[in-house]
C-alpha cells in the first residue's frame, strides 16, 4: 500500500453521526493514511449589468456545496474471523440510506489527525452527507464470510443555516446596483428589511423607488 503522510503509519479516521438524534450511534472508525485527498467547492457569482463597464459586476449569491473525495480506505477483520460486512460496510449504507426519522441521509463530520474535524460537540468546519460509495471485497474465509474490502467514499457538503447577522457597528458606504433596493440593502446588512427607512433617513431620500443605480449610500450602525 502506498504512504501517504510523511511517516507512513496509518492514523484512526472516524466519522461519526452528527445529529442530535443519532449522536448516541457508534460511527464508523478506520484506518487511513491516503495517497491524497481532494476537496472541492464551486462559487457561484451572477453577472450584474454595469453601465460603460467592459466587463460586469459579480454579485456573490451563493456557492456550490463542497466536496471531498477520500480516496480508497480499507477495512479488514481477517485475524477476529468475523465479517466486514458487519463491522463496518453496514455502516456505511446506514450512512447512504434515508433514516426513518430525519426523512434524510444522516448528517457526520469526518475527523482525521488534527486538521480535517472537530470533536461532534464542536462546530464542525463542514458537515457532511455520504454522497458515493463503492465497495469491493478481496478476501473471503472458506465459509463464504468476506473479511476484507477496499471502499472508496465521497462526501458532499451540507449547507448550514447562516446565524442571524449582526448590524454594522460602523457606518460606511455602498454602491447601489442595478436591481438593488433599500429593502434589500436593509436585509442585507442588517437581517431586516424593514429597516430600509434608516437607510433612506441617512441619505435624505424622499421616494424610495426612484433610487438610481450607481449612487452611493451611507449605511449608518443601529447604536445600542
Amino acid at each position: 500500500m502506498a504512504s501517504g503522510n510523511a511517516t507512513g503509519q496509518l492514523v484512526k479516521a472516524k466519522l461519526d453521526f452528527h445529529d442530535t438524534e443519532l449522536k448516541n450511534e457508534a460511527g464508523l472508525e478506520f484506518q487511513f493514511n491516503p495517497t491524497e485527498m481532494t476537496l472541492s467547492k464551486s462559487i457561484l457569482p451572477v453577472p450584474q449589468k454595469t453601465a460603460s463597464a467592459n466587463a460586469p459586476d459579480q454579485q456573490h449569491v451563493t456557492g456550490g456545496p463542497a466536496t471531498l473525495k477520500l480516496g480508497t480506505v480499507w477495512f479488514d477483520t481477517f485475524e477476529s474471523g468475523s465479517s466486514v460486512y458487519l463491522k463496518y460496510i453496514s455502516t456505511l449504507e446506514r450512512m447512504a440510506h434515508v433514516d426513518e426519522d430525519l426523512h434524510r441521509p444522516p448528517h457526520m463530520v469526518f475527523m482525521w489527525g488534527a486538521n480535517f474535524g472537530a470533536k461532534v460537540d464542536q462546530t464542525p468546519t463542514y458537515v457532511w452527507q455520504l454522497a458515493d460509495f463503492s465497495v469491493t471485497y478481496t478476501m473471503f474465509l472458506p465459509d463464504a464470510t468476506p473479511v476484507r474490502a477496499s471502499c472508496t467514499l465521497t462526501l458532499q457538503e451540507v449547507p448550514q443555516k447562516p446565524g442571524k447577522r449582526s448590524s454594522p457597528d460602523t457606518a460606511h458606504v455602498r454602491l447601489l446596483q442595478r436591481g438593488e433596493t433599500l429593502q434589500g440593502l436593509a436585509a442585507d446588512e442588517y437581517d431586516d428589511p424593514a429597516q430600509w427607512r434608516r437607510i433612506a433617513e441617512a441619505n435624505d431620500i424622499d421616494d424610495p423607488l426612484r433610487v438610481t443605480p450607481g449612487r452611493r449610500l451611507l449605511i449608518p450602525p443601529i447604536l445600542k
